[in-house]
């Protein structure tokens, strides 16, 4: 007796065929699921591959909430439940970034340096979801340098990326303890690094908006500085963590403090000029004066091998936030109060940036500033950011 032919079901839902019936491919439940009482599928929500030359997501997986499995293949033990529990938004692109994070030829935050540490990052990057999608997002961002044609895509990308992270960080991370210490961190690192990004690389910038500029610029002060007080209290435990390695050890100023080239010489010279100015009272004379001694030594810490340094030597991430992370809160204050001896500091921090301008967080930032401090200032104060824009300028023509 033949078997009487019928067209096969190939978008049916997984729980018939599992029972090899034949799907109606009703939405959200189809008939059979809904007549025996079973979880269908179809009330999964899809997880889609949208590669950046596609405009359309193509499903190929469902993710069973129920399960917390992956259908139709088996649960990966590889899976860990906090991210199985989040938002099930994985997609080729994130494939990509995550290659890139582990590529042996390029790191993150710029230069090979963090390479033996990496291995601890990622590890606590699959344990905390936050990490995870905060260090994608960064390199979400550096790809965005890397293929101009393809910028706006990586960029929306990293801000769904940050957005996640944020969440799941204020989610997840009430109190600091010895237990999520180290992922905070790292987390609120790489939070520096794309906020120092975003500030001068925002793609909406115009350049007469001097102002709204600059308030961005003090934001990212106040941001990075809030890195300094999360981890002030944890750092003997942090030195002595797994992650030491990608720390700043240089716990007694170790740098070569009697390097000098004319940079350093220029920073004390305007150093000396804005201890003597009539305008600043005693305590905020010694907050520029901190801020200027953080300056020369951040760039000293860079650049006192006497040379230009290599992409591997620069570490710029560390290096471009690190003095506006080390500034005194009260620098803060009176770049607020738009006072002109802490602009003119700012304009000097371009310099600084300008050596560090081939790294991808880096770029043109230091072009920005001093456009948007010369906006802020008038004499007799303008003709001291003389200096720092013939540096730039010079440098940009040679």
């Amino acid at each position: 007796m033949l078997r009487r032919s019928h067209k096969k079901s190939r978008a049916g839902c997984s729980e018939c065929k599992k029972r090899h019936i034949k799907c109606d491919e009703n939405h959200p439940v189809c008939v059979n699921c809904s007549t025996a009482s079973m979880q269908c599928s179809f009330t999964s929500p899809a997880l889609s591959v949208i590669a950046p030359w596609r405009n359309e997501p193509m499903t190929v997986m469902t993710l069973d909430p129920a399960l917390k499995s992956i259908s139709p293949t088996s649960t990966s033990s590889c899976i860990h439940p906090a991210l199985v529990q989040a938002e099930p938004y994985v997609n080729a692109t994130h494939m990509e970034l995550f290659y890139f994070i582990i590529d042996g030829a390029d790191w993150t935050t710029g230069g090979d340096h963090l390479k033996g540490s990496r291995p601890h990052i990622v590890k606590y990057a699959f344990t905390h979801p936050f990490l995870l999608n905060e260090l994608l997002a960064v390199s979400a961002l550096h790809l965005s340098t890397r293929r101009p044609a393809q910028q706006s895509f990586y960029r929306d990308e990293a801000t769904r990326l940050q957005s996640q992270g944020l969440r799941l960080f204020n989610e997840t991370t009430q109190d600091l303890n010895n237990e999520n210490i180290i992922p905070a961190f790292l987390f609120s690192a790489l939070q520096g690094i794309v906020t120092f990004f975003e500030t001068f690389h925002d793609p909406t910038y115009e350049a007469s908006d001097y102002t709204t500029f600059f308030d961005n610029v003090v934001q990212s002060v106040r941001l990075l500085q809030g890195v300094r007080a999360i981890v002030a209290p944890w750092w003997q435990f942090l030195l002595a963590s797994e992650i030491k390695d990608i720390l700043d050890v240089d716990e007694d100023r170790t740098v070569n403090l009697d390097w000098a080239d004319e940079v350093v010489d220029r920073f004390e010279s305007i150093r000396a000029h804005i201890s003597q100015s009539p305008e600043l009272n005693p305590a905020q004379a010694v907050v520029c004066d901190k801020a200027i001694e953080e300056l020369i030594y951040v760039y000293r810490a860079a650049f006192a091998h006497g040379r230009e340094p290599t992409p591997e030597e620069q570490a710029a991430a560390q290096h471009s936030t690190r003095w506006l992370i080390l500034v005194p809160p009260g620098y803060t204050e009176l770049l607020v109060q738009r006072k002109p001896e802490a602009l003119v500091i700012l304009g000097y921090f371009a310099i600084l940036l300008h050596r560090l301008r081939d790294c991808w967080n880096v770029g043109d930032a230091a072009e920005r500033l001093l456009l948007v401090v010369e906006a802020h200032l008038e004499e007799p104060w303008l003709g001291a950011l003389s200096w720092p824009i013939f540096f730039v300028e010079s440098h940009l023509i040679s």
